[in-house]
């Protein structure tokens, strides 16, 4: 009886403590299917045509290494596949907070392949990975009112309930910067890597 009601503790626990793992919609690609949780994925624009292609890293400033994360120039560039994984222990990837990263590959200058948000100077607050000086915060994923499609928002460690989207800034060269506290969220879809690597 003892046992029995310490599990049944545990389970309530464990459900208060981490609801999104079992309310959250599971986040789904652009053919409908729930994007795996560790899975590798292309960032493509949700509206094609507007000048623009898939995420990808760059070298933007006076960067020796790509550490910047911008949307490509050309149209038809589906940029590189990004991992994306889940706080959770699933095999899908719910809606909500979200590490992006790519397979790492060891760069002079590039300690960590994660996203992370960094104070920029007219762009504001900017997407770059393995960059020093980092804010505290984390990425989330959301649907958007179309289907299919989603946006990224970034919120901060010191306060939680405060997120901004993830939109498009160029800066002086012209290159197209993934910043935080836009207006307008860059909104896109996910497809596979490999169904994108094959065309």
């Amino acid at each position: 009886m003892r046992s029995a009601t310490l599990f049944a503790l545990f389970l309530f626990s464990a459900l208060s403590f981490y609801p999104p793992s079992t309310t959250a919609q599971p986040v789904l690609d652009a053919n409908g299917n729930s994007v795996r949780n560790g899975g590798t994925y292309y960032i493509l624009p949700r509206f094609w045509g507007g000048g623009g292609g898939g995420i990808k890293r760059a070298i933007t400033g006076d960067e020796t290494s790509p550490l910047s994360v911008v949307q490509s120039p050309f149209t038809a560039d589906p940029g590189q596949a990004w991992r994306l994984q889940s706080l959770f222990a699933s095999a899908f990837i719910p809606e909500g907070r979200i590490y992006i990263s790519y397979d790492y590959v060891q760069q002079p200058g590039v300690p960590s392949n994660y996203w992370t948000a960094v104070e920029g100077e007219a762009e504001k607050t900017v997407v770059k990975v393995g960059y020093p000086n980092s804010l505290p915060g984390f990425f989330t994923i959301h649907r958007t009112s179309s289907v299919n499609s989603y946006k990224f928002q970034f919120c901060s460690n010191d306060d939680a309930t405060s997120c901004s989207n993830v939109g498009i800034v160029r800066d002086d060269a012209g290159n197209r910067l993934l910043a935080t506290n836009q207006e307008t969220p860059f909104e896109f879809v996910l497809a596979p890597g490999s169904s994108v690597a094959s065309k």
